[in-house]
């Protein structure tokens, strides 16, 4: 398993392997140097740095012994025997700083007070020492001097390999650069890969849903959390967004089979209330007398089965709708049930079924309750005329409220056909007809209650539904009260 770190801890653990590598990397590289220049100056390959300077000694301790004589030609020729004629410049001038030879250039002029001055001294300027050794005639007079000049820096036993030693060793200072820049450059790539690989995989997944091409999947492999964090959410937002488009097309699928089968029973009263019209444009007399009520009872009767068909039909569509919002305000529901039981009662009477309303209110302040009155009647309007439908003359129906402190609870109860034991599961899905032969002789669409499930969930409520004993049945739907 991958051990995972943050990209704050991520970050810094290569930011302190490239300093560890850099610092090791160069000092076995400063080991090496040493141990090189060790080699190179044992085997007189490397001079060091002071190794002109130790030949001051033997120079100067010469021309004590020669005096005056190094002053003239013969002298000369002598004394560039002495001084290394590399590395070493030279100069003789006469006490009051006249030129006599050498290799020596000076930008400056000379006297005698500064050569006074200056004897058995060491200048030092930009690296480069200069040193004055008096010249001194067998009588003790001072009759010239020695103008020494030399560079304290390794050189090469052979001039030719100077340049490698001037600008090599040096470069051997630079390694502490080189090699950060090095290591920066590896672990920079070990950590674009660590980030790059899950990145191109979410660039890859971005693409494939833009071609609406949902069949991949995205792992999180990085060490980085927050990369996984990212690789992991983007594919839980792949399956959902997979999900949702599979329950879209089985949702279109259930509305196009409701609309088919909607369609299908919409087209029966539509052809009866034609036929009857028809019927009756044919007929006159005594037989237009007698038939014309009952066919205008037929027709009736379809035309509110049709237009009954047409409002769940409506009714489905705006309450599937993504932006389909109730509107919730305080309501008497003491009221409410009032004004609808007055209404409910008189559907039952022309069926001859009693019809009662039973409110219990436990709560201590009898307040108004936050619902949305006209999405709470259609539901109740769907639940009794199912109810009447099924009830037969003489039955009886109870419409039950009982509120608490936290809940209000209505339930229609009815002593009619009830549910099919076998169906009960299924009462609540979309064109749901039970014995669908008789519901639809009945008139009955299907929806009624699948439209009042989608609306007590928009009340955050919940319905179910149960047989009634010994016969009958029982809906049932709670709602959390609000506060209003």
């Amino acid at each position: 398993m991958i051990k995972q770190r943050s990209i704050k801890n991520t970050f810094a653990r290569h930011f302190v392997s490239i300093l560890v590598c850099s610092f090791l990397a160069t000092l076995i590289t400063w080991i090496f140097l040493a141990l090189l220049l060790g080699y190179l100056f044992n085997h007189n390959i490397a001079l060091p740095a002071n190794y002109y300077e130790t030949q001051i000694p033997a120079i100067t301790k010469y021309v004590q012994t020669q005096g005056e004589s190094i002053i003239n030609e013969q002298g000369e020729t002598k004394l560039k025997k002495v001084i290394p004629s590399k590395g070493i410049k030279h100069l003789i001038v006469s006490p009051s700083g006249e030129i006599l030879y050498g290799d020596l250039l000076i930008k400056e002029s000379l006297n005698r007070q500064k050569i006074l001055a200056r004897l058995n001294r060491t200048l030092n300027s930009d690296n480069q020492i200069t040193k004055y050794i008096p010249v001194v005639s067998e009588k003790g007079d001072l009759v010239g001097a020695l103008l020494l000049s030399y560079k304290l820096k390794v050189t090469s036993a052979n001039p030719d390999s100077n340049p490698w030693v001037t600008f090599g060793l040096p470069s051997f200072f630079l390694t502490p650069f080189l090699y950060m820049t090095l290591f920066t450059f590896i672990f920079g790539k070990r950590f674009s890969r660590e980030i790059g690989n899950p990145l191109q995989q979410l660039l890859h997944g971005a693409e494939m849903i833009k071609e609406r091409n949902l069949q991949f999947s995205i792992e999180g492999t990085s060490s980085i959390k927050e990369v996984n964090r990212l690789a992991n959410a983007f594919e839980d937002m792949r399956q959902e967004l997979e999900q949702s488009i599979e329950r879209e097309w089985k949702m279109e699928q259930e509305r196009s089979t409701m609309f088919a089968a909607l369609a299908h029973d919409l087209r029966t009263p539509l052809t009866i209330i034609q036929g009857h019209i028809e019927g009756l444009e044919l007929m006159n007399g005594e037989t237009y007398d007698t038939k014309r009520q009952q066919y205008l009872q037929i027709i009736k009767r379809n035309t509110t089965r049709a237009s009954k068909l047409l409002q769940d039909m409506n009714t489905i569509a705006e309450i599937e709708k993504v932006s389909f919002r109730i509107n919730p305000y305080p309501v008497d529901i003491e009221e409410l049930a009032e004004e609808k039981s007055i209404e409910y009662a008189n559907l039952c009477k022309d069926k001859g079924i009693t019809f009662k309303t039973e409110i219990k209110d436990h709560r201590s302040a009898k307040l108004p309750i936050m619902l949305d009155p006209f999405r709470i009647i259609q539901v109740l309007d769907n639940l009794i005329s199912n109810s009447i439908r099924y009830t037969s003359e003489a039955g009886q129906i109870q419409w039950l409220i009982e509120i608490s402190e936290q809940q209000m609870i209505m339930a229609i109860t009815d002593n009619g056909t009830g549910f099919g034991q076998e169906n009960l599961d299924q009462v609540f899905k979309q064109y749901y007809q039970g014995d669908s032969r008789t519901s639809r002789q009945k008139g009955h669409s299907g929806l009624g209650l699948y439209i009042a499930k989608v609306l007590i969930q928009h009340h955050e409520g919940h319905i179910m539904a149960k047989n009634n004993s010994p016969r009958g049945a029982i809906v049932c739907f709670t709602i959390p009260l609000q506060k209003t």
